[in-house]
């Protein structure tokens, strides 16, 4: 991030000239998927234009979005920068004007003398990305010169995690339009990872998964040939990438590797094979992250990238010469539609490390968009039968651990947690300093609670700025990662309850409510700060003695957080009132008439800059307290 203020202080970012001759440029953007393609080895997928394309040019191995989500890993791709330095880390919180020196990759491109059209997806989750044409027929051939470059983008959603959930009829009649009978996979030979239970729900969804991937492939191929009727094929460099991982379970919306982990090939044609990182049908292992997009896009326009960008331009030859590749990559998870969450992960070739801020949340809360799929119902039958076993149970847990590690070589799944064998000991303290040393330089916001971060950011400029203007982010960090040492660190979380900033405060009373230790100077410590002035701190105690059984203690403080004009803290309570067991429904009844109040007052569609389905857990928690349903299932 220093190098970000020194761009600043520096001045303007010097382009390249306003008129270029460099190659077109197609990105086909693809959703939810892993790399289920043939030319990864994958003997069940039928992609031969996502094959073939391969074989004429580089496929990255090692290549992983910055979030599972699209907006959080849009805003990274338009931005070149990560979201948790943006404010736009919380799905879908459009938190408006970016800082003053940002400017997004079409612009900078068409300030280059590039046509740029985007077709037709966007949700970058921030405003200021300025397209020549955006919409479902945004194409090159709307350029009014045909001999200017253009950067095209396509964006395929067939392969969206909603066809694990819409009707059959319009499954085959509208996403897989393109398949002829033989193209559609067979799901008795589907293959199902050990983290998912082998039964017939889960064998459709993954064949449909399959099915779909071959239906984008198809219109990958539509594209090509477009370039090659219109005489492009041969000065045009194509990228094929996923947004993020697979919409099935331990995949989107999670940060594990399923959840990130996307394809990524780039065919440079002869004509620019000196601006290739490899050779024509090349594999490359390096790790990339999809940040990486822009600025390698902009180096391929001849552009150099802006100081202020977090990306590397790795997908291409640098001008001099080889770029270093990365010595890991950071990824994020932060609230989601309506459940709040922060997680943050680091990749390096053989580990994954995950550390969890909010360990004292499910791994899989409900939300509306999700279990309304048959594969996620069938999840939380078997979850509740008690059918699920070995890896398969973990994303059922109630509470997560405060850390993960995984070894991608002897365990390719990533499913066996290592983290607690002392064997890896040094392996974690690695990760712990690499994820610390890049919050800190980064600026991290996801250490801010979302309504302490709406409050705060009414007195700067932007989000970004907000995040530089803190002075002691170390200490709130420090605070935050407390957590780690387990009951050793609760004298220190106790004082730091007493600490006058109130994030600090914030982080030193999750901490306790992490770590569930049921003593009586905790209590008392819990109890005091759920009258805390700050909302978050208050709602967070409130969640602690909820998850020791103290229900009465903690209620005022959610009903107080029901009434507050910030939908943000709204929400949160909602969440920790669907979430508690039918047994507390009698205490926490009290809640009721504000529940509703506040689903009376806010409407979705009304209100801009607000989470998606805003609704949706004012009405789970109603349905849970009347006795109706429980969506509580630990």
């Amino acid at each position: 991030m220093n190098r970000i203020i020194a761009a600043i202080l520096g001045g303007a970012v010097t382009l390249a000239a306003s008129t270029t001759t460099g190659p077109n440029l197609v990105w086909i953007s693809l959703e939810d998927i892993t790399p289920m393609m043939g030319c990864y080895g994958d003997h069940y997928a039928r992609t031969p234009v996502f094959d073939k394309l391969a074989a004429e040019g580089v496929r990255y191995t090692k290549a992983h979005s910055v979030a599972p989500v699209c907006s959080t890993s849009r805003s990274s791709i338009i931005t070149g920068m990560y979201p948790s330095s943006l404010g736009t880390h919380h799905h879908r919180s459009n938190v408006g004007t970016p800082p003053a020196f940002v400017k997004m990759l079409p612009h900078l491109l068409s300030e280059a003398g590039y046509y740029t059209s985007n077709n037709a997806k966007r949700d970058y989750n921030i405003d200021g990305v300025r397209w020549n044409e955006s919409s479902k027929k945004a194409h090159w051939r709307n350029r009014p010169d045909p001999t200017t470059p253009f950067f095209s983008v396509f964006n395929f959603g067939n392969c969206h995690s909603s066809i694990t959930k819409i009707a059959e009829e319009v499954i085959v009649q509208q996403r897989l339009d393109r398949l002829r009978p033989e193209d559609f996979h067979d799901p008795a030979k589907a293959p199902i990872p050990p983290y998912h239970p082998d039964v017939p729900e889960f064998r459709k969804a993954w064949s449909r998964y399959y099915d779909a991937v071959t239906q984008v492939d198809y219109l990958a191929g539509e594209i090509v040939q477009q370039l090659k009727d219109d005489n492009l094929w041969d000065n045009t460099i194509v990228f094929v990438w996923a947004d993020h991982g697979v919409g099935m379970p331990r995949g989107k919306h999670n940060a594990w590797e399923q959840g990130t982990h996307v394809p990524l090939i780039v065919r440079f044609p002869k004509l620019y094979q000196h601006l290739a990182p490899a050779a024509p049908g090349s594999t490359i292992d390096d790790l990339v992250s999809l940040i990486d997009l822009g600025p390698s896009a902009l180096s391929l326009a001849g552009i150099k990238t802006p100081q202020w960008m977090q990306g590397r331009p790795l997908l291409c030859k640098g001008s001099t010469g080889p770029i270093k590749p990365r010595d890991y990559l950071i990824g994020m998870r932060d609230r989601l539609d309506s459940r709040y969450e922060m997680v943050r992960s680091v990749r390096d070739q053989r580990f994954r490390y995950q550390r969890n801020y909010y360990p004292h949340l499910p791994f899989k809360p409900h939300e509306d968009f999700e279990f309304n799929a048959p594969v996620l119902q069938k999840w939380v039958t078997l979850a509740r039968e008690g059918q699920l076993t070995g890896p398969q149970a973990m994303l059922n847990l109630r509470f997560k651990p405060i850390e993960e590690l995984y070894d991608s070589i002897n365990d390719p799944h990533m499913i066996h947690n290592l983290v607690d064998d002392p064997r890896y000991e040094q392996v974690v303290e690695v990760m712990r300093e690499r994820l610390r040393e890049w919050m800190l330089d980064s600026r991290d916001l996801g250490l801010l609670e979302e309504t302490e971060i709406l409050q705060r950011a009414t007195a700067h400029a932007s989000h970004w700025e907000l995040g530089q203007s803190l002075p002691n982010y170390q200490q709130i960090l420090q605070t935050a990662n407390l957590t780690v040492q387990g009951e050793a660190a609760i004298e220190r979380l106790l004082h730091r309850t007493q600490n006058p900033d109130s994030t600090v405060r914030f982080w030193a009373v999750l901490g306790l409510v992490a770590l569930r230790a049921d003593h009586v100077q905790v209590i008392s410590v819990l109890n005091a700060a759920a009258k805390d002035p700050s909302m978050s701190v208050r709602t967070t105690a409130a969640e602690g003695l909820f998850n020791l059984g103290r229900y009465e203690e903690g209620l005022p403080a959610i009903i107080s957080a029901l009434t507050h004009p910030l939908p943000s803290a709204r929400i949160r309570a909602a969440c920790i009132l669907d979430t508690q067991p039918a047994s507390a429904n009698e205490t926490l009844r009290g809640a009721l008439p504000y529940l509703q109040q506040a689903a009376t007052d806010l409407d979705v569609e009304a209100i801009p800059g607000i989470p998606y389905g805003l609704n949706q857990p004012f009405q789970r928690a109603i349905k849970a307290l009347s006795g109706e349903q429980s969506y509580y299932r630990w």
